[in-house]
């Protein structure tokens, strides 16, 4: 007889492999939620800088974290859908949830704290694909309802050419550039 856990982690899975076939559940759609060349550009300040940021913090680090049209595209996404988040930043190696939800309040991004799904992260383990990270995710938590990956061109491994990317469900930035009004309406069409 399966436990409890075994029959969630069996759900996931149908709810993927259904997914794969196109077939979609009505329910909050999810945003997997790539931080470095999706919303943060690195300049002048990046993840670096956030984790130093006790004693030495810059004046204008949290004013000047994100990248503006990067975050303006994201807040359209989380205006018109109201997704779900799940974090798949290699910024998971050194912060907990509290220290997102209070890296977002500080940064201006309350709606992003207050989205992130009770199952909130999807960390990468070493030597593991970004994509192995989202499945990995998705086959324990899934409900089969509709969902984006925002990733970039470097971290977001194994992606390009996935299922999910054939599945139109896949944004990859580029870097220096980040996540831009144009990927909107692959987001839309995915959640729609």
């Amino acid at each position: 007889m399966a436990t409890p856990r075994e029959l969630k982690d069996q759900n996931g899975r149908a709810a993927l492999n259904q997914f794969y076939k196109g077939i979609r559940c009505k329910g909050r759609p999810l945003l997997f939620l790539d931080f470095d060349d999706v919303i943060c550009l690195n300049k002048p300040y990046g993840g670096h800088d956030v984790i130093q940021s006790s004693s030495n913090a810059p004046a204008d680090l949290w004013d000047r974290l994100w990248n503006p049209p990067s975050v303006n595209a994201l807040r359209d996404i989380l205006a018109k859908h109201s997704p779900s988040i799940v974090i798949t930043t290699s910024w998971l190696r050194f912060m907990e949830r509290d220290g997102f939800v209070s890296l977002f309040r500080r940064t201006g991004l309350e709606t992003v704290a207050e989205s992130l799904h009770e199952a909130w992260e999807a960390p990468q383990t070493h030597g593991s694909t970004r994509l192995a990270a989202v499945e990995t995710w998705l086959c324990k938590h899934h409900a089969g309802q509709s969902l984006v990956v925002l990733d970039d061109v470097q971290s977001g491994t194994g992606l390009r050419g996935s299922r999910l990317d054939k599945a139109g469900c896949v944004v990859l930035c580029e870097a220096d550039v980040g996540l831009q009004e144009q990927h909107l309406h692959v987001v839309d069409k995915a959640f729609s």
